[in-house]
């Protein structure tokens, strides 16, 4: 059984050649080996991109307009899309399986208590109208639908994936990568590979080139440029905000 509990795989094996450069420096007996992804015990993951609005479950219901949740850069596309098409209801365990697998609504599909489950707002609508309840239909048609009410601020619900589905997936390579594996103290030592000392001394000055990063917000964005190590070095960072205005 291999222990690859130091860190991630690298497909990169002058990136996987640092980090067993790390372990040595920290007394660890190391060396570097093939694997494949998903036998590491920390792999490379990829968030899951499940499109199927079944698989998602009510987070929290929000007072929001229709305009902040499409312009919400925080908020990932398919979150968007339930929010903006989809209402939490509660009802029975039958009529949320119906309805899953057929698209069939029924009065059990609102009991106000039982089981949540999503319920497409086209699907809500037309519903109400063929059961009588025209007002209601039209009250969320209007929250929904209607583009003159898309600053209006209503009730929006919020969603993500549910406990059964992971949010993250283990991703799969064609070709093994670069780990390294963790020996035992009496194993024969591993030496640091001399091309780790030349690549150190090589891209030692780049420590010293500025690097950008940029964080966005709603209302602004943070530029930030560092120079150095994190304990030595220094930074200097814009705010730019995203509209001007005086009051």
């Amino acid at each position: 059984m291999i222990n690859t509990s130091w860190s991630t795989p690298k497909r990169n094996i002058l990136a996987a050649m640092l980090l067993l450069r790390t372990a040595l420096a920290a007394g660890q007996n190391a060396r570097l080996i093939r694997a494949r992804n998903e036998d590491c015990k920390y792999p490379i993951k990829v968030k899951n991109s499940i499109t199927d609005f079944r698989a998602y479950e009510f987070s929290v219901g929000l007072l929001r307009t229709r305009a902040g949740i499409i312009s919400d850069e925080r908020m990932p596309a398919f979150e968007k899309y339930l929010s903006l098409n989809y209402k939490t209801c509660y009802g029975t365990q039958e009529a949320v399986e119906r309805y899953y697998e057929t698209g069939y609504l029924c009065p059990d599909n609102f009991k106000g208590q039982g089981r949540s489950h999503l319920v497409a707002v086209k699907d809500m609508v037309h519903f109400l109208i063929t059961t009588g309840d025209a007002d209601r239909a039209e009250m969320f048609r209007s929250q929904y639908f209607e583009e003159s009410t898309g600053n209006e601020t209503h009730f929006f619900d919020l969603y993500r994936l549910g406990k059964e589905h992971s949010i993250y997936t283990v991703s799969r390579f064609k070709h093994k990568l670069w780990v390294v594996e963790l020996l035992k103290d009496d194993a024969p030592k591993t030496r640091i590979p001399v091309l780790v000392y030349v690549l150190n001394f090589i891209l030692y000055p780049l420590k010293y080139v500025p690097q950008k990063s940029v964080l966005k917000m709603n209302e602004y964005r943070c530029v930030t440029y560092r120079v150095g190590a994190v304990t030595n070095g220094f930074s200097i960072e814009f705010h730019i905000p995203k509209k001007f205005g005086f009051k």
